[in-house]
């Protein structure tokens, strides 16, 4: 995957996750989580590639 097009990805997420708190107080909503994995999972996936380009 292009780490550009990764970092993009993690923005929007980072962007979409701040944007929905700020209407709800329920952070044990599914939406809420569902976003926060799908995030937690690009920004892994963009730690492996920066480690696997210093290497």
């Amino acid at each position: 995957m292009d780490i550009k097009k990764l970092e993009s990805e993690i923005r929007s997420l980072q962007s979409k996750l701040y944007a929905l708190g700020k209407e709800t107080n329920a952070y044990s909503s599914g939406e809420i989580l569902q976003l926060s994995q799908e995030l937690d999972e690009k920004i892994i996936m963009h730690q492996k590639i920066q480690l696997s380009m210093k290497e």
